[in-house]
Parts: C-alpha cells; sequence; structure tokens
C-alpha cells in the first residue's frame, strides 16, 4: 500500500504585510514576495533539498507541471507540486522527512529574503489505494487542520527598538539601513527603513516584470509604463485626487472545488481510489491553471480597454483618457495591478476609472471562463471598488474593498439568488468612520429606514423583468451617462446635483422640485418610476453621486 504525505503551504496576514505603508513601490515589492513565497521559492526548496519533482522550468515565470509524471507510478520521484499559486501551494511527499525538509530550506529562504511574511504549512499522511483516504476529502482535511494551525499560533512580536536605535518610517520596526541605494530615482527621499522594507524594495523591479511578462503582448505600438508611485496615477488639475482600489475575487470558488471530487466520482469507478485520486490530481490542477490564466487574460483585457481610450489632446498637450484622465508625465498609466494570478485581483487606478475598469475586468473573467478550451463552467466574480483620497491609509482603503466585494457575494447570493457577476462600490469624500453597514445606516438611510442606495448590484440586467433597477450595464451606468451627456441635463447639472437632497427627503419632495424648475422626466430605470423612488430604495440618488466621479471607457474611435 503507497502511503504518501500530502503537504499544504498557505500565506497568513497578508493584508497587513501588502497594505501595511502608503508607499506604492514597497505593496508592488510586497506583493511580488508572497507570490514567489509559493511558487519559484517552492521549486528552489524541491531542488536544494535534492528531490526529484515534477516542476517544469522552475526558475522561470512560465513554469509548468509535467502531466506524465505521477508520484505512485514515477519511483524516481520524491515530490508532485498539485498546483501553486495565489498564496497556496498543494504538494505530496514520498514521506514525512521530505516534507519537513522541503519546509526547513523554504523558510530559511523566507527569513532570508522576505522579512516579515508568514508562511504556513501543514502535513498529513495518506494511504493512496485506502478507499477512506479519497484525495478530495483529505484535501479538506488538511485545509482544516490548515486553519486551525493558523488560528492557533501565537504571532510574532518583533523588538520594536531600544534608545539608541531609530525607527523605520513605513513598519515602525528597528531601521537597520537608509533607501539610498534602492532608489528608483535620485531625487526621492532618502529615509530610514527596516529589514522588511529593504526586502521589499528588491524585489519592486521583479514584480513589473512579471507583470508585464503575464501581459504581454502590450497593445500594439504603446510606449507607456505602469507607476510605482501613487501620485502617478492621474492627478486632475484643479479637482482633488482619488484612488480607486478594487478587489475582485471569483464566486463561490470552493463549490466549484467541490464539484470537481463529485464529478470525478462519477467518472471513474469508486472502488478503484488509487484511479480517483490520479484523476483528481489531474482535474484540480487543471482547474488552478485555467482559473489563473482566466484571471490572467481578464486583467489582460483591462489594461488593453484602457490603452483604446488614450488619445493625444493637442489643446492639453497630454495624452488623456477618455478626453478626461491624464497621464502623469505623458508616461504612466492611471491604473497599478498589485495582486494577480487566480480567481482574485487586486489592482490600484485613478478613481474616476474604477467602475468603468472594475467593469471590463467582471466582464472579462465572465468571457474567458467560458471559452471551450478552458474546460471550465460558466463562472463569475464579484467586485469592490474603494475610492478614497490618493493618500488615504492604504490598508483601511483595502479591507474597505474587501468588504465591498463581500456584500456584493452576499447579494448575490441572498437576493439575486442565482450565480452572476456584481459590485459594489463607496465613495469616501472625508475618511471612513465605523463599519460599512454603520457609514450607510447614518449617511445613506432617511430616518424611517428607506435606503438611499441601490448598490450592490449585478453586473447586467437579469432580463426583461427585471424591474428592480440593480444592474449596472444599461442600467445605473445609462443613467449616469444621460445626466451627464444628454442635451436635457447638460445645462442643468446644478439642478441634477440638487436633486439629490430633495431624494433624502422623498417622492413628493422630488415631485415638487421637478415641477418648480421645470425638469425634464428622469431618465427611466424602472418602468413607470417617476418621482425617484421605488418601494423603499431610492432609484438616482447613486448615479448623481457619481456624475462628477465616473468616466467611462470611450475608444479613441469613438472620440475623433
Amino acid at each position: 500500500m503507497s502511503n504518501f504525505i500530502l503537504t499544504m503551504l498557505d500565506t497568513s496576514g497578508i493584508q497587513p504585510y501588502i497594505f501595511g505603508s502608503n508607499r506604492l513601490q514597497e505593496n508592488i515589492g510586497a506583493s511580488e514576495l508572497v507570490y514567489r513565497a509559493t511558487t519559484l521559492w517552492a521549486f528552489e526548496a524541491l531542488a536544494k533539498a535534492n528531490f526529484k519533482h515534477n516542476v517544469l522550468k522552475p526558475a522561470l515565470l512560465d513554469w509548468d507541471l509535467d502531466p506524465n509524471r505521477a508520484i505512485e507510478h514515477d519511483a524516481t520521484l520524491d515530490a508532485e507540486v498539485v498546483y501553486a499559486g495565489g498564496g497556496n501551494t498543494f504538494i505530496i511527499f514520498r514521506n514525512l522527512d521530505q516534507a519537513k525538509l522541503f519546509a526547513q530550506v523554504l523558510t530559511r529562504k523566507i527569513l532570508e529574503e522576505a522579512a516579515g511574511l508568514t508562511v504556513v504549512a501543514q502535513h498529513l499522511s495518506i494511504e493512496w489505494n485506502n478507499p477512506d483516504h479519497r484525495l478530495d476529502m483529505k484535501r479538506k482535511e488538511l485545509l482544516r487542520k490548515l486553519g486551525a494551525h493558523k488560528q492557533a499560533r501565537l504571532p510574532s512580536m518583533p523588538l520594536l527598538g531600544l534608545g539608541v536605535t531609530a525607527a523605520c518610517e513605513s513598519t515602525g520596526l528597528v531601521a537597520v539601513q537608509t533607501n539610498e541605494k534602492l532608489k528608483l530615482r535620485k531625487e526621492e527621499e532618502t529615509r530610514l527603513i527596516s529589514r522588511e522594507i529593504a526586502c521589499k524594495l528588491r524585489w519592486r523591479n521583479k514584480a513589473n516584470e512579471r507583470l508585464l511578462h503575464y501581459l504581454e503582448p502590450l497593445p500594439s505600438g504603446t510606449h507607456f509604463e505602469f507607476p510605482y508611485e501613487i501620485d502617478k496615477l492621474g492627478r486632475i488639475e484643479g479637482e482633488e485626487s482619488y484612488v480607486a482600489v478594487i478587489h475582485a475575487d471569483g464566486n463561490g470558488m470552493g463549490g466549484h472545488i467541490d464539484r470537481i471530487g463529485e464529478r470525478v466520482a462519477k467518472e471513474v469507478d469508486a472502488t478503484d481510489v488509487a484511479k480517483f485520486n490520479r484523476e483528481y490530481v489531474k482535474q484540480i490542477r487543471s482547474f488552478s491553471q485555467e482559473v489563473n490564466k482566466a484571471g490572467l487574460a481578464a486583467l489582460g483585457a483591462v489594461v488593453a480597454e484602457l490603452d483604446k481610450a488614450i488619445k493625444w489632446s493637442k489643446d492639453k498637450k497630454k495624452y488623456l483618457v477618455s478626453d478626461k484622465v491624464p497621464l502623469e508625465d505623458n508616461l504612466y498609466l492611471p491604473i497599478r495591478p498589485l495582486v494577480f494570478g487566480g480567481d482574485d485581483v487586486t489592482f490600484l487606478c485613478n478613481a474616476q476609472l474604477g467602475l468603468a475598469l472594475a467593469t471590463v475586468y467582471l466582464k472579462a473573467f465572465e468571457y474567458e471562463t467560458k471559452k471551450e478550451e478552458r474546460n471550465l463552467r460558466a463562472m463569475h466574480a464579484c467586485a469592490g471598488i474603494a475610492m478614497v483620497k490618493m493618500h488615504y491609509p492604504f490598508a483601511r482603503a483595502y479591507a474597505l474593498s474587501e468588504q465591498l466585494a463581500g456584500n456584493a457575494k452576499k447579494f448575490v447570493r441572498e437576493e439575486a439568488k442565482e450565480d452572476c457577476s456584481a459590485l459594489d462600490w463607496h465613495f469616501a469624500l472625508s475618511g471612513l468612520s465605523g463599519s460599512l453597514g454603520a457609514i450607510r445606516k447614518r449617511e445613506y438611510e432617511r430616518s424611517n429606514g428607506d435606503k438611499l442606495y441601490l448598490r450592490p448590484v449585478r453586473l447586467y440586467k437579469k432580463d426583461d423583468t427585471d424591474q428592480h433597477g440593480r444592474y449596472w450595464i444599461d442600467g445605473i451606468e445609462r443613467v449616469i451617462h444621460e445626466f451627464q451627456n444628454d442635451e436635457k441635463w447638460e445645462k442643468r447639472r446644478n439642478k441634477v446635483k440638487g436633486l439629490r437632497e430633495h431624494l433624502r427627503l422623498g417622492p413628493l419632495e422630488v415631485e415638487k422640485y421637478c415641477f418648480e424648475y421645470a425638469l425634464p422626466a428622469l431618465p427611466e430605470l424602472i418602468a413607470g418610476e417617476k418621482h425617484g423612488w421605488a418601494g423603499d430604495r431610492c432609484v438616482y440618488f447613486d448615479a448623481i453621486e457619481l456624475m462628477d466621479h465616473h468616466v467611462p471607457l470611450k475608444a479613441v474611435e469613438e472620440t475623433t
């Protein structure tokens, strides 16, 4: 009977590690370290331990897993990587000593190269031919053990310094050097940094190489670059600058993985557990790889659509996105992907492009997962868009975007009641005080509990019977477009903004306001609705709030 050891790697405390400072260079480097710790460095650890493994081109970004090598059939194989990426790695070892040696070698690498990063490992034995040891069930058991381990472990408490030490400006930890030799530009401020920040800055450029590698080929003829500084995301002259933090995550990924086990159980003789386990390895590996490709292709679509909307303005002598958002120094794209690969993505962009770019990503993710060659079920994702002032604390902005994405997922489960793409957003004109629910109750609800907002909303209208108005494409987005561009409203922008305050007072006040100023009929979102309210939900508040903060993508052909 073949006995093996299952090993799972997972990163812990990623949010504070990546988003712990407002210096974009550090965020970029931190994201790269997270990626490498569970992919390239894991493969390097296998090699350093002198293990034969199934990783092809393990030192390169286009590494792959050999589908023709199986640990139960190949006696020369010491370790088989089932999948790797997204901060999570699953490996089968021949014995526990090998698994532990691998963890030791990888731990040393992380301590040396990625100070401050926490990676957790857990091991579990499996009897490959035992009917009670189906791999899908053992994987679930391993994940439970890993989760318990992460909860039980005591967080490290680094020494914050003594009376004779100086503090790092980003982390508050003991400074060990200055950033003098790690500057991108000579004019950058010289400052004290800790080992953690030094590690992040050293890997910053490799992060850019990986981004460009995965997004190749870039749109033809483009000479633009991704920024390393938040201030390069495109400031509009005379306006206060905001940045959007966008987090998108695939819906029900756990369910998709569960269905792999169910599908294999139908395809393979249930009594032949060895055959089941091998087929499960093939299918979960393929699933992981294809979802990763779909996510990267969707991100590539975002950059391509952004590039199409860039046009040179002779009057302003600047490159502009949709004739509005400038490219800083006529060079930097107003977007910076931070976390990418797998079913989730996090990127920053100019806030006025936040909803437009999030929408492109959601549409592209749906399209990519539906491709026949991917052999995936049609998949959807939800996005959270947090629009905050340029130098608002990153960690809190990311937490808000994650909460908004979760809110959209809750809407899909409890209100849409079918799998679909959805989005939620929040525009913070000032700071954020309290939870999202508390903010919306305080600022977006009437005293009787009626809600001024429709969000979260579906990406697309469900069908012609959908009369709730809670969809973005051809819904709220169209209403914004009419308020911005329809000749009936072009010269009435102040009246439209004034309507927002009357919407707070209810439908009778809206009717009175529209009559008093002889306003035309409001753009139709819900058939027959004329006074801005449908039941306990306000129809137009979201659209009016976004009028000055949403720039749709317009291809150059449309603007010439």
